[in-house]
């Protein structure tokens, strides 16, 4: 089974649409976890979402603020990594647990296989996981991932991958360029082994989801570990580019605020996003949004100049070019 994590920051109405998306096309067995940080009136969004899906076996954990860390005792080696664990963590007031209380997760999990979601996601496509792609990651814990938002369907697809007929394989290192295909390591709908990926998340200095996947990235590349690269023929998730709610990530959105949603959905408004038919990008900037309410469907966002500009910065490289 797969330990589906889903990282979420004040964004209830938005993990609401993703959860309906994965419980529609997600058709390997699996286990969601919701792993949030909340603050002001987010939190009755998440309160929501605890009633809605109290009936679907879907866990909530809450990050606390902590005075500080002690799963990054494992990580401080150098006076670098003291410096980020003092100022992003002992030091810093809004230091919390999301280091110690992710491993913890995975680490109490029966769940032979891991992946991380962030709440911007949709998936489109129904998800099977081949039995031959387990194998593969199960003889290879520390060396291989299957990742569901890549595919053929994508612009920029290497010519290098491997078609080996319900997936395709390939080697994150062939490409010295930075993009998807090589990018071992990624916090957006990527499959890993538990056990093996537990053994380096401890040893990685990281206190958010950016920092997971920045500080996460370089540890692997260092390492040449997360070298089998593994996905689907065609991509099954897109990341929807409605808005920005951390401060250590620079990436395009349309800016549509959290707040506004928010609100909307403490009213008893649903979230309604129109998708490409013709999926050739990982980043979508969505052609119409809509709020839902019983029988009113109220449009927010049409695509404009500014959202085809975001769309045109979305590259192969995906977010990825703002972490180096």
């Amino acid at each position: 089974m797969i330990l589906n994590i889903i990282f979420s920051f004040n964004r209830a109405i938005q993990l609401d649409y993703l959860l309906q998306s994965s419980l529609k096309h997600f058709k390997t067995p699996s286990q969601i976890v919701i792993l949030y940080h909340t603050t002001g009136l987010h939190k009755k969004g998440y309160d929501l979402l605890k009633e809605k899906y109290a009936d679907k076996n879907i866990i909530f954990y809450e990050r606390k603020n902590v005075l500080f860390d002690l799963s990054f005792l494992k990580t401080i080696r150098t006076r670098t990594s003291l410096r980020f664990f003092l100022n992003k963590n002992l030091l810093n007031k809004q230091g919390d647990n999301f280091k110690g209380l992710l491993q913890k997760i995975i680490r109490k999990s029966d769940c032979e296989f891991v992946m991380f979601n962030t709440d911007d996601g949709v998936y489109f496509n129904d998800v099977i996981v081949p039995d031959e792609v387990f194998d593969i990651i199960r003889k290879n814990p520390e060396d291989g991932s299957y990742r569901l938002y890549v595919g053929d369907n994508l612009e920029g697809c290497p010519e290098y991958l491997e078609n080996k007929g319900d997936y395709y394989k390939w080697d994150y290192y062939t490409d010295k360029e930075i993009h998807h295909w090589s990018f071992p390591f990624s916090v957006d709908a990527t499959i890993y082994h538990s056990k093996g990926l537990l053994k380096h998340l401890e040893r990685i200095l990281y206190h958010n989801p950016v920092t997971l996947e920045d500080r996460g990235f370089r540890y692997m590349c260092k390492n040449k570990l997360m070298r089998i690269g593994l996905s689907p023929i065609k991509s099954s998730l897109v990341a929807t580019k409605l808005n920005r709610v951390s401060q250590d990530s620079l990436n395009p959105t349309i800016h549509i605020k959290p707040d506004f949603l928010n609100e909307k959905f403490l009213n008893g408004y649903t979230l309604e996003l129109v998708i490409p038919n013709i999926i050739d990008n990982a980043n979508i900037v969505p052609s119409e949004i809509y709020l839902v309410k019983e029988n009113q469907r109220e449009l927010i966002y049409s695509l404009d100049d500014h959202g085809k500009k975001i769309q045109g910065l979305l590259g192969i490289e995906g977010a990825k070019e703002q972490l180096e």
